[in-house]
């Protein structure tokens, strides 16, 4: 309560070999997401913790640590001969130095992966509580010898690309060009997480001031009026017959004498 960042930190052999299936292990981290969600709680990356929290100030680790047995230390991964042959042999000075410049990602990938701890835990001769946990192999040696093997393999590749000619200068060149670029890609993922930031939020006020504003009320089409029915003209009236003119009377006859 009241940490910004709460680490989770696990082997992968927790789910099915530390902890059985039969303990409903994989439940439990199906269900993780919802509850912590309910609490606010969200999950990101290390590389997401960096890049969005400041240092606050440097920890200070005087001896190297470990979560393995009860001692919390090395000496299950660098507590016998086998593992510090392997150890030192595999962060060589000038082995390391051509690793770091070169930037073929398959030399990279690889690179990880021989650093992992279960490669040199799988070598312990110690009685640490791990039983018989030691991956595909029989034994430590098996787990040696394998390694060496493997590690011989990906020197040989890295030193076909950097032969021994290649000078220490040139390499601390190439050094301080990567280290360029990396600051140069840093500035600009910072730049583009502010970007992207800032049209969120000028998509989610545009959003509210659309939802706040009333529609306006859609116009009425006039109603087209109806066309009065035209008035039939009256029927003209025959003119009224003249009356007959009257016959003038008939003359007398003249009497005889």
């Amino acid at each position: 309560e009241g940490e910004n960042v709460v680490g989770i930190m696990m082997e992968l052999a927790a789910l099915g070999y530390y902890q059985p299936l039969s303990s409903h292990i994989l439940d439990f981290f199906r269900a993780l997401p919802k509850l912590a969600g309910k609490m606010g709680i969200q999950f990101a990356t290390p590389s997401e913790v960096l890049a969005k929290n400041k240092p606050v100030s440097p920890l200070e680790v005087i001896y190297p640590v470990s979560w393995n047995d009860e001692e919390r230390d090395t000496s299950s991964m660098l507590g016998n001969g086998m593992q510090r042959e392997a150890f030192n042999k595999l962060y060589d000075e000038n082995t390391v130095g051509r690793i770091l410049a070169c930037r073929d990602r398959r030399i990279q990938l690889d690179w990880d992966r021989l650093q992992a701890t279960d490669n040199f835990r799988f070598m312990t001769t110690k009685n640490n509580g791990m039983g018989n946990y030691r991956g595909i192999y029989d034994s430590e040696y098996d787990a040696f010898t394998n390694y060496m093997n493997i590690l011989g393999d990906f020197l040989k590749r890295v030193k076909d690309m950097f032969p021994d000619s290649v000078e220490n200068d040139e390499l601390n060149s190439l050094y301080t060009q990567i280290a360029n670029m990396g600051e140069e890609i840093n500035v600009k993922d910072n730049e583009i997480s502010r970007l992207r930031a800032r049209l969120k939020k000028l998509g989610s006020e545009e959003e509210e001031a659309s939802k706040e504003e009333p529609k306006p009320a859609p116009k009425k089409v006039p109603a087209k009026k109806k066309a009065e029915p035209k008035a039939k003209p009256a029927p003209k009236k025959a003119p009224a017959k003249k009356p007959a003119a009257k016959k003038a009377p008939a003359k007398k006859k003249a009497a005889k004498k």
